[in-house]
C-alpha cells in the first residue's frame, strides 16, 4: 500500500484550515452580538495554519528558530478554540492558563532542544498543555453542552483528539522516537497526521453548528420577546399556554391567570415623556418577573397591561401573588420613580377543554371590575371554572 507524504496530509488539513478560519471570520460579522467565542475559533485555526507554515520552514531556517515557534503557536492554535468555548458558554476566559501553557511549552522545546537534545522528551512535554487545554475544553462541553448533534458531535472530536495526543506522548514515553517520528512515513505516522490535521477542522464546524443553533433560538425568544420590556409578548404567552394546558390534559391541575394593568398610566406619559414611561414599563416587568416562580410566565399585551400564568395555582395562591405584585409596585415606585399602582384581576382554569381566550376573558372581566370599584386593587372572576 503505497503511503501519502506527511508533508501532503500537512498541506491538506492546512488549506482547509485557512479556508474555515475565513469563513469563521466571515460568519461571526454577520452573526448577532450575543453569539460570542467565534472569534477565538477563527483566530485559533489561522494560528494552526501558520504553525504548519512555520513548521513547513524545517530544512530552510535553524531547528532551534522553526521548532519552538511552530509549538508554540500549535499550543495557541488549540488554546484559543478552548478560550471560545469559554465564552460561548457564559465562562470567564482562562487566558492564564493558556500563557501558563504556552510558557511551558516553550521552556520545554528549548530544554529538549538546545540542553538535552531528546526528541522524544518533547514530544511527552508538547503533549502535556496539548492534553490539558483538551480535557478543558471537554469539560466545557460536557457541562455546559446541551444535547444537542452539535455538541455530541464537538464533544466526541475533543475526546478523540485528547486520546490521540495524549497517546502519542504516552507512545513516546514507553518507546522512545521509534513510531512517533512525523517526518518518517508508515502506517502509524499517517494515520495520526490525518487525524490530527483534519480534526481542529471538524470541530470548528462542529461549533459553527453549536453557534447556528444557538442563533436559531435567539431568533425563536426574539419572536417570542416584548423588544422593550424582555419578557413573553402575546405569542410567547400562548406558547406558554399551550404547553401548560397540555399538561393539564395529562394531570388534573389548576391554572391561574393574573390580568394586570398599571393605573393612570396616560399621567405618566402625560407628566414625565414616553421615554420615562418606557422606563417604567421595563422597572415594572422586572419587578412583576421578580415576584414570581421560575415556573411562571409574565407577557406584556401592548401598552401598560400585562398577562401572568401561574401554572398549577389556586386563586388563594393566585391572589396572594397579586398581592405582592401589588406591594412591589407600590414601595419601590413611589421614590424615585413616577408612583405607579396596578389593578388586577384574577382568573382561574381547571377545564382541560377550555381555551386561552376563555380565560384571557374573564380575566378581563376581573380586571374591568377592579379599576370600576376604584383601581389598584384585586379582583377575582366571578364565572371561572
Amino acid at each position: 500500500m503505497r503511503l501519502l507524504d506527511p508533508y501532503s496530509l500537512v498541506l491538506m488539513a492546512t488549506l482547509i484550515g485557512a479556508v474555515l478560519s475565513s469563513v469563521l471570520f466571515f460568519v461571526r460579522r454577520s452573526f448577532p452580538a450575543e453569539i460570542l467565542g467565534l472569534g477565538f475559533w477563527a483566530w485559533g485555526l489561522a494560528v494552526q495554519v501558520l504553525s504548519a507554515l512555520v513548521y513547513s520552514l524545517r530544512g530552510v531556517l535553524p531547528e532551534v528558530a522553526v521548532l519552538p515557534l511552530a509549538n508554540v503557536l500549535y499550543i495557541l492554535g488549540h488554546g484559543l478554540p478552548l478560550l471560545g468555548l469559554q465564552v460561548f458558554f457564559g465562562r470567564q476566559p482562562a487566558w492564564l492558563t493558556l500563557a501558563c501553557a504556552l510558557a511551558f511549552a516553550l521552556v520545554g522545546m528549548l530544554w529538549w532542544l538546545l540542553i538535552e537534545p531528546d526528541y522524544a522528551a518533547r514530544v511527552v512535554w508538547m503533549s502535556l498543555p496539548a492534553t490539558l487545554i483538551n480535557c478543558m475544553a471537554l469539560r466545557q462541553v460536557v457541562r455546559y453542552g446541551r444535547g444537542y448533534f452539535a455538541s455530541w458531535f464537538l464533544g466526541s472530536l475533543i475526546g478523540l483528539n485528547t486520546v490521540l495526543v495524549a497517546g502519542r506522548g504516552l507512545m513516546a514515553l514507553l518507546n522512545g522516537p521509534a513510531l512517533i517520528d512525523l517526518n518518517q512515513p508508515g502506517h502509524i505516522q499517517n494515520v495520526y497526521l490525518a487525524l490530527t490535521g483534519m480534526i481542529p477542522n471538524m470541530m470548528a464546524v462542529a461549533f459553527l453548528m453549536m453557534s447556528t443553533k444557538r442563533v436559531h433560538v435567539a431568533l425563536e425568544r426574539r419572536s417570542a420577546s416584548d423588544p422593550l420590556t424582555g419578557v413573553l409578548n402575546r405569542r410567547g404567552f400562548g406558547e406558554a399556554y399551550l404547553r401548560e394546558a397540555a399538561r393539564m390534559r395529562r394531570l388534573p391541575r389548576t391554572l391561574s391567570l393574573l390580568a394586570i394593568d398599571l393605573d393612570f398610566f396616560k399621567k405618566i406619559n402625560d407628566m414625565h415623556g414616553h421615554a420615562e414611561g418606557d422606563r417604567v414599563l421595563t422597572e415594572v416587568a422586572r419587578m412583576v418577573s421578580s415576584a414570581l416562580r421560575e415556573s411562571d410566565y409574565v407577557a406584556r399585551f401592548g401598552g401598560e397591561e400585562f398577562m401572568v400564568l401561574l401554572p398549577d395555582t389556586d386563586v388563594a395562591l393566585a391572589v396572594t401573588v397579586a398581592e405582592r405584585i401589588q406591594t412591589l409596585l407600590r414601595s419601590e415606585c413611589s421614590s424615585e420613580r413616577p408612583a405607579c399602582t396596578a389593578s388586577i384581576g384574577v382568573a382561574w382554569q381547571n377545564d382541560p377543554s377550555e381555551g386561552m381566550k376563555d380565560l384571557l376573558d374573564r380575566g378581563d372581566q376581573a380586571l374591568y371590575r377592579a379599576k370600576a370599584n376604584g383601581r389598584d386593587r384585586i379582583e377575582t372572576s366571578l364565572d371561572s371554572f
